[in-house]
């Protein structure tokens, strides 16, 4: 069945990612590139529901935020914008906010609008990054789905699926910071690629990808949204489920004290380390959760502990590399 009221995502059963002979045996694939008039129909049955990536391509080339954005100006914008906030390393921005510098595509309306999404208060981030600023290897959190257009400059893109999942700090979503370099990528299911200024990449919920920018100075718009529900299944999503699941029984404990402990961590931790699920429900999956299946998850997390500590040097390195957004002083 065709998704074409943009209520229902989820009417189809993923397929397997069809490598090509040569890239069989090393796991790479080319992402899939489509013109920017696809109809929403198309995306959902093509790339939302089996949750593919997919470059969108020329879909801001006529932006005038491509003439118009740079640091200066839009740290003047962000200045008047009620609903711009810095966050630890981009700005969060209502779905209303600079629309006089670009037009969301119809396909993104219709899959923030749907009534298959959980509601958010704020749809949009805002990156600014100067050439050579990394964002290292990390899944998204709270399972969004992320449209990111390439406003100014260029980007170079690495994607992992989360069939083939890369060792994460115990119960956070970044990946462990070692020394390997590509030869994180052996076995692994991965593409890379460069999106250009116009050019928006779809992101699925959960998979692992890794950024460098490219350009002098590279803009980034993303929309986001969490699906209700998903066919979809992995490693990395199993992961997810349960690593929530846990949370809220360490958050609701039956012991003042694990309650407090696991409250207090989820306040004062870094961004990157919270385990926090914003709406009133769970996504539904098509995991069946045991006691047994989140015990091992403990164990398993717990035993990353010894590879967190033999590279623990390389965190604080690695932050001090990271552009991070500007203080906004509102007008």
């Amino acid at each position: 069945m065709r998704h074409i009221d943009g209520q229902t995502f989820n009417q189809a059963r993923p397929q397997p990612f069809m490598l090509s002979p040569q890239d069989q045996d090393n796991g790479f694939f080319d992402v899939a590139r489509v013109s920017s008039d696809i109809s929403f129909a198309d995306f959902c049955d093509s790339y939302l529901t089996p949750e593919v990536p997919v470059v969108i391509e020329g879909a801001g080339k006529n932006w005038p935020a491509r003439e118009r954005w740079n640091e200066e100006y839009l740290h003047k914008k962000l200045a008047k914008e009620a609903s711009a906030s810095a966050a630890s390393l981009w700005y969060w921005l209502n779905r209303e906010a600079l629309v006089e510098d670009y037009t969301t595509p119809p396909f993104i309306n219709q899959c923030l609008d749907s009534t298959a999404a959980f509601p958010r208060k704020k749809h949009l981030r805002l990156w600014i990054n100067k050439k050579g600023n990394v964002s290292r290897w990390h899944y998204d959190s709270t399972f969004i789905n992320v449209f990111n257009a390439q406003i100014t400059g260029t980007k170079d893109w690495i994607l992992v699926s989360p069939d083939t999942p890369i060792d994460c700090y115990p119960f956070t979503t970044f990946s462990i910071i070692d020394d390997r370099g590509d030869a994180i990528l052996k076995d692994k299911i991965y593409t890379r690629f460069t999106l250009n200024e116009g050019d928006i990449v779809y992101i699925p919920p959960v998979w692992f990808h890794q950024v460098t920018a490219s350009g002098d100075e590279s803009i980034n718009l993303n929309w986001l949204f969490t699906k209700k529900e998903t066919t979809a299944t992995s490693a990395t999503l199993k992961r997810e489920v349960e690593r929530y699941i846990i949370n809220d029984y360490l958050t609701k404990h039956r012991f003042k004290v694990i309650r407090h402990l696991a409250n207090q961590f989820n306040k004062y931790a870094p961004a990157y380390a919270k385990i926090s699920w914003h709406y009133s429900e769970l996504i539904k999956t098509p995991y069946t959760t045991t006691r047994t299946d989140l015990l091992k998850r403990f164990a398993t997390e717990v035993l990353l502990l010894g590879k967190t500590l033999r590279y623990v040097n390389n965190i604080k390195s690695y932050t001090k590399t990271l552009s991070k957004p500007r203080k906004i002083t509102k007008i």
